[in-house]
């Protein structure tokens, strides 16, 4: 498997990896089954309300799965439940688990699938094969309506947020694989600057620095982006762990619209690191070292001149001692990142 196939080498440091692994807070929820008819959902699904998020997968089902959903239905036969979390304020139904079903349902009512085909019954030996909903006969399109599709509904009391969503996704539809923690915000904090932090990971200068051209199928390498920009605006805050510091930046920031401050920080400070260290300055062992990379990266964003030798200030900070420790050692602990800090700011451009 070439580089390019693996996405980019994070440095497994142990802290850091401890840092990622935090526990999940402990959720208060309640759920409950609602047995609503297959016309009741469709009409619940055109008045807008039931949603689907963007964390969720686009259409994948071909017309001879959606088909045999239909005639599952019409032989009365068991359909697996969905699960949707209730939404406080709106009461609106957010679907969690089985959007492919839910399309399929609602694409058979209006006679074509959700990628804009034609939706009569194919690949099915029964007696509705090549029909439409239009051509049931009256028995069959009662029977059709009156199916019900159990329905699980969640509903998140403790702590007063949304982010049980993502988790139950998680655990419903990745069977037992656990996602990387940018992954996670990806679904949780998705919106307006989600989408301009996946736009930065296109730079190409930024590509440069990450040392693959590729994005990252994980998002480690989003990850670093926002690890750079919530350090820059907030570090001096800073407290562990690591992971939870960014969650509530991705939270704070969720629907920013009008990130252009972010962006010129960013940009800029990629370009500047680029063009003095090179491509992949941070990759130090096996890996890029995320430690280096946000104390340099911030250090460079808040330099006003590059000194000419750089390169030779980068060499003589790698081989600093106490520097060696912040970004081995305990790499996430508050201490440790306010030494790499003042270290990467003194010995690189004073």
């Amino acid at each position: 498997m070439s580089d390019e196939e693996k996405g980019i080498e994070i440095e497994k440091i142990p802290s850091e990896i401890e840092d990622e692994e935090t526990e999940l807070p402990i959720y208060k929820i309640v759920s409950y089954p609602a047995d609503p008819t297959l016309e009741v959902l469709y009409q619940k699904w055109q008045r807008g309300e039931i949603k689907i998020e963007s964390f969720q997968r686009g259409w994948v089902w071909k017309q001879a799965q959606a088909s045999r959903l239909i005639d599952s239905f019409l032989s009365g036969l068991p359909v697996p439940e969905i699960f949707v979390y209730k939404e406080p304020s709106s009461q609106k139904w957010i679907l969690i688990d089985g959007q492919q079903r839910l399309r399929t349902i609602c694409g058979f009512f209006e006679g074509k699938l959700p990628d804009g085909s034609k939706f009569n019954l194919r690949g099915i030996s029964s007696k509705w094969k090549n029909q439409y909903y239009k051509d049931l006969n009256e028995t069959d399109s009662v029977r059709f309506r009156d199916s019900v599709l159990r329905v699980i509904i969640v509903e998140q009391q403790d702590p007063r947020d949304d982010t049980s969503i993502y988790h139950i996704f998680e655990r419903l539809n990745t069977g037992g694989t656990q996602l990387k923690a940018q992954e996670v915000r990806n679904c949780i904090y998705h919106g307006p600057f989600n989408d301009f932090l996946r736009g930065l990971n296109e730079d190409s200068a930024w590509r440069e620095i990450v040392g693959v051209e590729k994005t990252d199928t994980h998002m480690r390498d989003v990850e670093l982006i926002v690890r750079f920009l919530a350090l820059l605006e907030r570090g001096d805050s800073y407290r562990k762990p690591m992971k939870l510091f960014l969650n509530k930046y991705m939270k704070r920031h969720r629907k920013e619209t009008k990130p252009k401050l972010y962006e010129s920080a960013f940009l800029n400070t990629v370009n500047k690191v680029l063009k003095s260290l090179g491509r992949k300055p941070f990759h130090i062992k096996r890996g890029i070292n995320a430690a280096v990379f946000d104390c340099v990266m911030i250090a460079f964003a808040q330099s006003t001149k590059t000194p000419r030798d750089i390169k030779v200030r980068f060499r003589k900070l790698l081989a600093n001692k106490s520097f060696v420790e912040a970004i081995s050692l305990h790499t996430t602990d508050e201490d440790k990142v306010a030494t790499r800090m003042k270290l990467a700011r003194k010995i690189l451009f004073k």
